[in-house]
């Protein structure tokens, strides 16, 4: 598989700072998400919502950037010509040529986009709840319907970012592979000539 060659804009310092904070405490949380239901392992309920206030930070600074640095088009590129780059993108993938990664329309951006929604869903969804039953207390049992009907939400968006998780780690794996600069690029911290620039 042949990397499309593509001039795009390097992440600066606060995408990198803001990437670091929801890559672990999303995984912490998916992961744990798992634990949860099991009653010797109910202590981690607590831990599951202290992470996700900080997560919910996260992606309200995402959010924030996102917006300041005018890269909605790029995240949600519902157009006709969003839509177009995208599907080249995928018909690219069926010809052996991987996207190019990064700050670009097409099928990176939209996936980003679509990461960013269930993010936030599951995000939203969280942070109520958390007001429900702040640290694992008990539930008033006059808001056990609401609270059932959250707590079903926050599970299909945890649902969708499993998707994405796997998705995302999978394809910056192959890129990696084929490139040899993405984690560099979104992890890496020396370039300061491209840190300007976000």
């Amino acid at each position: 598989m042949k990397p499309v060659a593509a001039n795009i804009p390097g992440w600066g310092v606060n995408i990198r700072i803001l990437h670091w904070i929801i890559v672990c405490t999303v995984t912490f949380q998916l992961f744990s998400s798992l634990l949860m239901a099991d009653t010797d392992t109910q202590f981690l309920f607590p831990i599951h919502e202290i992470v996700g206030l900080v997560t919910a930070g996260g992606i309200a600074g995402l959010w924030w950037l996102s917006i300041a640095n005018h890269d909605l088009h790029v995240l949600f590129p519902w157009n006709q010509t969003g839509i177009r780059a995208a599907l080249q993108d995928i018909g690219g993938l069926f010809r052996g040529r991987l996207p190019a990664a990064g700050r670009r329309v097409g099928l990176s951006g939209l996936v980003h986009g679509l990461g960013l929604l269930a993010l936030t869903g599951s995000g939203i969804t969280g942070f109520i709840i958390y007001f429900y039953t702040p640290m694992g207390s008990r539930i008033n049992p006059a808001d056990s319907v609401a609270f059932t009907r959250l707590s079903l939400e926050h599970k299909w968006f945890g649902e969708m970012l499993w998707f994405y998780w796997f998705g995302h780690v999978l394809f910056a794996i192959l890129h990696q592979l084929v490139d040899g600069n993405i984690f560099k690029d979104m992890f890496g911290f020396g370039d300061r000539s491209r840190d300007r620039q976000r």
